[in-house]
């Protein structure tokens, strides 16, 4: 399964946003209303600058509470680690979990198309699992497979 699989299914279409100007506090408060532990940041050309994630928030707590703005607590584009359409769900797997993060920006070119998390990606990945395991075993009971 790719990337673009998982994006298509995804009960939330499109990409949440924010600009680097939003208050951190509205930020939240889209992250609450949305159930997301992420938002991507993007300038007025929809151009990728960063994410805002729950860890950005923890980090700079104080600074929310005291009014920050996104771009001031968000991880810029210089540190993201990017995917893209067309790698495999098990390629985003390793990537997510090699470099310890929980979602992973999905571009096409310099468009953003969309935002997987570890639990998008596991989620996706069991699916497979499970399918994969079911035609095993109607192979195994000599069962005709159904296409």
């Amino acid at each position: 399964m790719l990337i673009q699989n998982l994006l298509e299914s995804k009960r939330i279409s499109g990409v949440l946003t924010v600009t680097g100007k939003t208050p951190a506090a509205d930020a939240v408060s889209t992250m609450n209303e949305h159930h997301v532990g992420a938002l991507l940041v993007v300038d007025g050309k929809k151009q990728l600058l960063g994410i805002l994630s729950e860890r950005d928030i923890l980090t700079h707590f104080t600074a929310c509470a005291e009014g920050a703005r996104v771009e001031e607590i968000m991880t810029p584009r210089s540190k993201l680690i990017i995917g893209h359409k067309e790698d495999s769900i098990d390629y985003a797997m390793q990537v997510i979990t090699n470099n310890r993060i929980r979602h992973l920006p999905i571009l096409e070119g310099d468009a953003v198309v969309g935002l997987v998390s570890i639990g998008d990606v596991l989620k996706a990945h069991l699916q497979s699992v499970e399918t994969e395991n079911k035609m095993l075993e109607d192979y195994i009971n000599g069962a005709s497979l159904v296409i």
